[in-house]
């Protein structure tokens, strides 16, 4: 008699533990399954689907010079700043070359205008559209976690200390 109640006792308080657990499942009459989800669950789904603000920009640049030796691109850079200073220059390494780009332009035809000023200067230059540091980041962090590896190493540099112009500098 006492086994049957001590089972019978365990059995009706197990009952009333379960009722009052908001993290177990529990079926209703009608065969559904209710699931209790702790709100925390809710935060990190607005953290991992908000999207970016607005669409990437390219960035619109004049590739100046390219080389091998640094001595030679930091000489060209100075040649270029001393021409057409106020014009943000960048010099970029990557392995084996050294490449000089100046200028942030809102579009090609503003990039295009600059060139034909500057190609008496530097014959070998051209336009080029690059990604913006956080694309080139978020493509490293993605091949980095893909691959399980490091990516190559590719350095930038500004060297400007003047605000970006607006529209390419005339020259007189």
């Amino acid at each position: 008699m006492k086994y049957l109640f001590t089972t019978y006792c365990i059995l009706f308080a197990a009952y009333f533990c379960k009722a009052n657990d908001n993290d177990s499942l529990s079926l209703n009459a009608e065969n559904n399954i209710l699931f209790f989800k702790d709100p925390r669950v809710d935060v990190l789904q607005k953290i991992y689907s908000r999207k970016p603000a607005g669409p990437k920009k390219k960035l619109v640049r004049v590739q100046v010079f390219q080389a091998t030796a640094r001595d030679q691109v930091f000489d060209a850079k100075a040649k270029f700043s001393a021409r057409f200073p106020g014009i943000a220059t960048f010099i970029t390494y990557a392995s084996p070359n050294f490449k000089l780009r100046a200028g942030e332009f809102a579009s090609k035809e503003e990039a295009f205008k600059f060139l034909m000023q500057m190609k008496s200067m530097f014959p070998a230059s051209f336009v080029i559209e690059e990604k913006s540091d956080e694309e080139r980041e978020d493509d490293k962090n993605k091949a980095n976690t893909k691959n399980g590896t490091k990516g190559t190493k590719a350095t930038t540099t500004k060297t400007a200390t003047k605000p970006k112009p607006k529209t390419a500098l005339k020259t007189n």
